[in-house]
């Protein structure tokens, strides 16, 4: 019989507790940051409706969709499907296409959103500022920080066109990223429209305009020069791409850029629009209170998603190798697209793996709990055992987590078991402490050991562990 791997595949990962103690941390501090801006939790399902997910994404979207088989008898009525219709047929795509359901695992929680908001428009209240925090699916090459399977934490906002819902994307994303203690971190902001305004007043011709786009995303990683030459490879005319180049090169505090990118827009409607649009953000953003070293205008912006149509969003760490930590944009067409008349709306994502591993790195994860069990009550007799739960049930009566230990046995093995776990308390009642009316507590993280009234366990437990 063959050996069956007990490995997760490539790209998917096993979380133990220990794990997820530093996960679950800053999965609740970001909950408690979006619900401080009045977000309400919502949630969808994995599996979507092919046609729900497809064309949203752009071309490389499609390809990383994880499409589910067909199961049971429209499996195998597809599969014998093309044994009858032979080679030629199996290598089609109408053939591959007839071995899939119309179903998908969720790319993203964006476009569930927007599912959401046609489904059930009569039930929500606008604007709906939601946030949502779930795993999605994508058939990537797997990476460090970049996984098949993985978590994204979104916050949308739908049902205002006004820019200060723009702006408070950037203020939500600087108090997280400030919060978990990061301290070099930049949002990056543009417009959806301004690069196309950019290469009109460049003279980039309309049908070179995507395939410019592609490469002037690669802005980041190949340097202004790196582009000039694959401009230059599409056809751009040398004046054309260095008249385009020296706009994108352009730096200075954001409102200073916006100015000197006005006479050249001037006689451009996406140019007009952005730029207005632009200045309201960073007023928002200036008055929001986020300081101006957190973010900055970036003209080479391009954002690969299909349905962005206003201000986008990207915040990094810089040096850290890892791109992108969060991002979003507005999107007032999506939901139309489900609907049949736009609802405007604006969210940004945040890339919890990559943010993991960036703390990581950065030591910000060390020093806290590895383990969500607070305190451990031994078992050291038949005798005693009543007393032991007794304690155990006080002691969760005052919201500590606490675990009893399975069975009587020695001390030594319980308390090593309670140290190996990471539970940074312990409490002991023998024979002797029961005759007292008290209990021994043990500080595992400090090795200094008391004895205590009974009735006093809960208020020195919650004392010790507010004070560590």
């Amino acid at each position: 019989m063959a050996r069956i791997s007990t490995a997760p595949i490539k790209g998917a990962r096993d979380f133990l507790p220990r794990d997820l103690a530093p996960r679950n941390r800053v999965f609740q501090l970001m909950r408690d940051t979006f619900e401080r801006y009045g977000y309400e939790p919502l949630e969808t399902p994995a599996i979507e409706h092919s046609s729900v997910l497809e064309g949203k994404y752009g071309e490389e979207g499609e390809r990383l969709l994880f499409r589910i088989l067909k199961n049971g008898r429209d499996l195998e009525t597809a599969a014998n499907d093309l044994l009858a219709r032979g080679p030629a047929a199996e290598r089609s795509a109408g053939a591959v296409a007839r071995g899939f359901s119309e179903m998908a695992l969720r790319y993203d929680l964006t476009v569930p959103l927007a599912r959401v908001i046609a489904a059930h428009q009569n039930d929500l209240v606008t604007p709906f500022r939601r946030y949502q925090m779930q795993p999605v699916w994508r058939g990537d090459r797997p990476q460090r920080g970049r996984y098949r399977e993985f978590f994204q934490c979104d916050v949308d906002c739908v049902g205002s066109r006004s820019m200060t819902v723009d702006a408070e994307m950037v203020a939500i994303h600087h108090e997280v990223f400030a919060r978990l203690g990061f301290q070099t971190f930049v949002t990056q902001v543009s417009h959806r429209g301004l690069l196309d305004a950019l290469m009109e007043a460049s003279g980039v011709a309309p049908e070179q305009r995507t395939p410019a786009r592609v490469q002037i995303d690669k802005f980041d990683k190949i340097g202004a020069d790196g582009v000039r030459v694959e401009l230059q490879r599409i056809g751009l005319a040398d004046r054309v791409t260095d008249a385009l180049l020296e706009t994108l090169s352009l730096t200075g505090a954001p409102l200073d850029m916006l100015e000197a990118l006005r006479p050249l827009l001037r006689e451009t409607h996406q140019g007009e629009t952005s730029l207005r649009e632009l200045q309201e953000v960073f007023g928002y953003i200036r008055a929001m209170g986020v300081p101006q070293e957190r973010y900055e205008l970036r003209l080479s912006m391009v954002r690969g998603s299909d349905y962005y149509t206003g201000s986008i969003y990207e915040t990094v760490l810089p040096g850290s190798g890892l791109g992108t930590l969060g991002a979003g944009g507005r999107y007032d067409k999506l939901v139309g697209m489900f609907l049949g008349r736009d609802i405007p709306a604006v969210g940004i994502s945040f890339g919890v793996e990559r943010m993991l591993v960036a703390l990581e790195d950065a030591g910000l994860l060390a020093g806290g709990a590895i383990t969500t069990t607070q305190a451990l009550v031994t078992l050291f007799d038949a005798e005693t055992v009543g007393a032991s739960f007794a304690l155990a049930q006080a002691l969760r009566a005052a919201d500590l987590r606490t675990e009893v230990y399975t069975e009587p046995k020695g001390l030594g093995p319980q308390l090593a078991f309670a140290s190996k776990k990471g539970i940074p308390l312990a409490f002991i009642i023998g024979p002797d402490e029961l005759a007292r009316g008290e209990v021994k507590l043990r500080d595992l993280r400090t090795r200094e050991e008391v004895s205590i009234p009974q009735a006093e366990a809960p208020a020195q437990a919650l004392a010790r562990l507010a004070a560590h």
